[in-house]
């Protein structure tokens, strides 16, 4: 079928021929145009000048010497007006949200020509409903006594006194806004429009126009204020009208597609002589059920969609339509492996930047801000999410990253963000939003310079062609920035938080689009539903057809309720379903082969129904379209078995590698664990993920318990301790606190030099807890008094022989053990532990190396390795007594921490030599032997593994 701007190119060509210069034509888009021209390059055969393409806002434009200023100015202007007319106190942060929907609501009464005084009544008493909306139907006033109703004057509700305050006053305010728009030389859209149809009768006398005849093609929903300009044009005999519609949808008085266009060319009939094409052809229909939003696209990579890569594709061959324009990127990614060339007729929202993601974290960081020593500090998360953004990562940001998982810092100091230039103008902590907006332009302007290679500090942004995109983004951000601080640094007087900066500064950015560039009449085309407007493709793709897309369901905010906006013409949701509907039908009518994508998934409030206009061609049309559901089958499995052969040079890194450094107890225990855990972390060397602790979990709280323990005991020296010694020690909150102190500076903040840390929120009940436990340890020891401390968390590393394959091996053995005192029963090994399901006896050492076994006694295991590991170096002249001091069991009255091997109090020289032999052949036969390493079967140590992303077992 041939497209609709074709048959209107061939038909001006043959009315005006010569004259073609002399017309103005013009569209509801550009789009619309330039494809209009590319139809009428291929009609006229002979050299002449063009008819003037120009849009329907450029038509508007040209009218009126009133200029569209920034929206933040006319926000700023009518906050200035509303405080005259009221009185108000309020500040520009309060007024701004609100404000902005009074302006929408002044556009709207403009465009559609509503009497705002009439509109505006004072409508504070229920009882005026019947006398002021005496033409409503009942149920029309039944709706509006709903809405009323929450403004009853019997509720003294802030709400209800605020609107009724306001209420009568916005007539007064919308005119004195429009004067002082006029005196500025400004107005908004519908203001300008409205102005120029309400002061001339004949448009076509101004002087703005020189054209001889002017042709309107491609329009739809028309407001008021356009249905008169229109009226004017046609009543000076020096226009023509083009409507672009399929008859089907004209002659079905119930079809929405039409309410529109219906009216429209009984109003604005087009030329006698122009007989358009409107034979009803069925197009090829498909329509596609896919599974999740990006999943759409894989519709693309259906045979029937396949394009060959050097085909060359006409401009109206092909359209990829998105109803939902987050699609964008996912399209063009599946469409680039089947095309040469796409072109793209819609901007990439700057919201989905780094640079936008950039100032988003920036802002975070000042609400993640606190003072720390009297100086500005940032929240770790916050920062670290900066040094790791795209645009500022770099050798020194990641040296900086590791820093600060080193020392734990929950909150970084300003003055150690200091590393560079950049780092410096990150990391500021802004005192009002002029700083702000001047830090971050001085921030892209850094980032702008680094991507071009310069280093001049004062360098400008400068728009180039072919820039980098990322340039490009960088560049649209600061204009934003700059336009944004020269309006609000307009306002006298008025104090404006950086808080509300922040919205403004943001909302703005949602708004801005970056164009691509391309070449428009070639390849692939891909667009946005407003760019399909006037355009017909042979083949055509529609995404997103969903229930809550087509048509689109956005709930625009209004202080005019809904059918005083009915009553007055105003623009209402049945308004959006038209407009959505004769976009949909007017596409798919000429086309030959259509497809029609929805997702079909459902996700909380989403439901994934497919849109109405689907459901009409399936059941109420004749087109009959063929459906398909792409489904992609996922079957549960279970993940796979990973086992990694163990070989010679496994065993032989292990040997090497513990000859000269230690094989510690928890090595051996980790082993026994997981295997696998064992070969991630010693064999292939893979570091647990660096994170920050915040908050202090069960591992870090026995750190803490582990070091102010013994910074209490250290105070003791090698001399005897007494009962009495350890009274006073309990008595003496100062040195108790010192020690927890000490422990929160060494272990969470990683600064062993720091005393004088603040110590707050959750930490406070940790800090409680820790000077009970220690206190309840103090009071414990008491009972094995008098006895004196040998070693504090010092290390012992001793020799082990082994015998593997007929050689032999010696290895060291060692660990740091916790505590080690003499009492007068013996030599006392002692682990501290802050587990809660520890076992304190055993019958069988084979019980220790037991992985399938839940309760497995590692603690004792341990505990004996640290006994054989002393012995061998200290010799068995004392009783060794290995002992596990479990905190929770200092609460109870009989306090036994002494290893019991079936119910007896443990001497290690009872077991050594058993042990030894059996510590040997287990390291001999199984640690250092040659077998797989392989997954633990106990599912419950997978969920705290820090491998557990690697081997999916969890």
């Amino acid at each position: 079928m041939e497209p609709f701007l074709h048959q209107v190119a061939s038909y001006i060509d043959k009315k005006y021929g010569k004259n073609l210069y002399r017309t103005s034509v013009i569209f509801p888009g550009r789009r619309a145009g330039v494809f209009f021209n590319a139809y009428l390059n291929k009609i006229i055969t002979n050299p002449t000048i063009g008819p003037k393409i120009i849009t329907i806002s450029e038509l508007v434009s040209g009218l009126s010497p009133l200029q569209i200023p920034d929206r933040m100015s006319m926000i700023v202007d009518l906050f200035g007006i509303y405080k005259k007319v009221t009185g108000s106190h309020e500040t520009l942060d309060e007024f701004y949200f609100w404000g902005d929907i009074l302006l929408n609501d002044f556009n709207d009464i403009d465009n559609y020509l509503v009497p705002a005084q009439k509109l505006y009544e004072n409508i504070t008493d229920l009882k005026q409903i019947d006398q002021i909306f005496d033409f409503f139907s009942d149920n029309q006033k039944e709706a509006l006594k709903t809405f009323w109703g929450g403004m009853d004057p019997e509720t003294e509700s802030e709400n209800r006194k605020k609107f009724v305050f306001i209420w009568p006053k916005l007539g007064e305010i919308y005119l004195l806004f429009k004067e002082h728009l006029v005196s500025k030389n400004n107005g908004y859209s519908g203001m300008i429009i409205r102005d120029i149809v309400e002061k001339n009768e004949d448009i076509t006398n101004c002087t703005e126009f020189v054209s001889d005849h002017y042709i309107f093609v491609g329009f739809n929903a028309l407001n008021k204020c356009e249905k008169k300009l229109f009226q004017q044009f046609k009543k000076s005999g020096k226009s023509d009208f083009f409507w672009d519609y399929d008859k089907t949808f004209i002659e079905d008085i119930t079809q929405e597609a039409g309410k529109f266009i219906r009216n429209n060319i009984f109003e604005f009939p087009m030329p006698e002589d122009f007989f358009p094409d409107q034979e009803t052809r069925k197009p090829k229909v498909h329509i596609y059920s896919v599974p999740g939003q990006i999943s759409q696209t894989q519709v693309i990579n259906q045979n029937e969609f396949y394009t060959k890569e050097n085909k060359q594709i006409a401009f109206d061959d092909s359209a990829y339509v998105l109803a939902d324009e987050n699609l964008l990127i996912p399209v063009v990614s599946a469409l680039s492996s089947r095309c040469d060339k796409i072109n793209i007729t819609m901007g990439y929202p700057l919201i989905k930047t780094p640079v936008y993601s950039l100032l988003k974290q920036l802002i975070e960081l000042q609400n993640d801000s606190k003072k720390l020593d009297k100086e500005d500090a940032f929240y770790s998360g916050t920062v670290i999410s900066i040094l790791k953004h795209q645009l500022i990562a770099g050798d020194m940001s990641k040296d900086m990253v590791s820093e600060i998982y080193k020392q734990n810092k929950v909150y970084i100091k300003k003055s150690e963000l200091k590393k560079d230039d950049l780092t410096t103008l990150l990391f500021v902590k802004y005192t009002n939003w002029r700083m702000m907006a001047e830090s971050f332009m001085e921030i892209i302007r850094y980032l702008s310079n680094r991507l071009s290679g310069q280093e001049e500090e004062n360098a400008e942004i400068q728009d180039e062609k072919n820039a980098n995109p990322q340039k490009e983004f960088l560049f649209r951000t600061y204009l934003v920035i700059q336009r944004l601080t020269d309006v609000l640094n307009e306002l006298s007087g008025e104090v404006l938080s950086i808080s509300l900066f922040c919205k403004i500064l943001l909302r703005h950015l949602q708004r801005i689009t970056v164009p691509f560039e391309g070449e428009p009449l070639s390849g692939l085309q891909v667009m946005g539903l407003l760019e399909t407007r006037a355009l017909d493709f042979k083949n055509l793709t529609i995404f997103s057809m969903n229930s809550d897309i087509m048509p689109k369901r956005e709930s625009s905010h209004s202080f005019i309720p809904y059918m005083m906006r009915k009553y007055f013409g105003m623009p209402v949701q049945e308004y959006q379903d038209a407009i959505y509907g004769y976009y949909f039908y007017r596409l798919i009518h000429r086309s030959e082969n259509v497809t029609l994508v929805y997702d079909s998934s459902s996700d909380g409030l989403k439901v994934g129904e497919m849109s109405p206009f689907l459901l009409q061609l399936i059941y109420d049309s004749d087109v009959h379209p063929s459906v398909s559901h792409l489904n992609f089958e996922f079957s549960r499995t279970e993940n796979p078995v990973i086992n990694i052969p163990k070989d010679k040079k496994y065993q032989h890194k292990l040997l090497s590698d513990f000859k000269n450094h230690r094989l510690s107890p928890s090595a051996i225990n980790n082993y026994i664990d997981c295997k696998l855990k064992f070969y991630f972390q010693r064999i292939c060397r893979i570091s647990e993920p660096e994170e920050i602790q915040e908050e202090i979990d069960s591992r870090m709280f026995g750190n803490l318990f582990h070091y102010a323990a013994r910074e209490l005991y250290s105070e003791f020296g090698s001399r005897q301790i007494t009962s009495n010694d350890l009274d006073k020690t309990i008595h003496d909150e100062e040195k108790i606190n010192k020690a927890i102190i000490s422990a929160f500076a060494s272990e969470y903040f990683k600064d062993k030099g720091k005393e004088d840390i603040i110590i707050s929120g959750m930490n406070l009940l940790v800090q409680d807890n820790l000077n009970t436990y220690l206190k309840k340890l103090l009071e414990k020891d008491k009972a094995f008094v008098p006895f004196h401390i040998i070693s504090l968390e010092k290390k012992y590393v001793a020799d082990f022989p082994l015998n593997i394959e007929g050689e032999t091996y010696n290895i060291k053995l060692g660990g740091t053990i916790d505590r080690i005192d003499c009492t007068k029963d013996g030599i006392r090994i002692i682990d501290y532990k802050t587990s809660r399901q520890v076992e304190t006896k055993f019958s069988e050492f084979e019980k220790m190396t037991d992985s399938g076994n839940k309760k497995r006694p590692k603690e004792i295991f341990q505990a004996l390795i640290y006994s054989e590991i002393y012995n061998r170096l200290k010799g068995d002249k004392e009783n060794i007594l290995p002992n596990l001091y479990i905190i929770d069991s200092l609460y109870e009255k009989k306090f036994q921490p002494q290893i019991l091997k079936e119910k007896e109090k443990l001497i290690y020289q009872d077991v050594a030599v058993d042990f030894r032999k059996f510590l040997q052949d287990f390291l001999e036969n199984d640690f250092f032997a040659i077998h797989d390493y392989n997954q633990t079967s106990i599912v419950e140590k997978c969920s705290y593994c820090p491998y557990n992303q690697i081997c999916r077992k969890k």
